[in-house]
């Protein structure tokens, strides 16, 4: 069993080895992408976007808003942790 493992780590080994070199001759000899020369370039206009308006979540809307400025409701005590009660019991061993 001991030789099959090594002789399978072994092919593994090669193969891989060989596929990496195959794939990096393959790569070295693959067409090169045309360089565009100076006859051939393209001239292209580009606009700028026009410009956002500023977010104004300070100054008006969130600031001066009392019912959304609390972010979340406060929350109500639950009468068995305060009672002294525990949550869960097991009653294993």
């Amino acid at each position: 069993m001991k030789s099959l493992k090594t002789a399978l780590h072994i092919w593994i080994g090669i193969a891989s080895t060989l596929s990496f070199l195959g794939g990096w001759v393959m790569l070295a000899h693959s067409p090169k992408p045309v360089q565009p020369t100076q006859a051939q370039a393209l001239v292209v206009s580009i606009t700028p976007l026009p410009t956002l308006p500023p977010i104004q979540f300070f100054n008006n809307g969130f600031a001066n808003n009392p019912i959304q400025n609390s972010i979340a409701p406060n929350p109500q005590p639950n009468p068995l942790v305060s009672s002294g009660v525990p949550l869960m019991r097991t009653r294993g061993s």
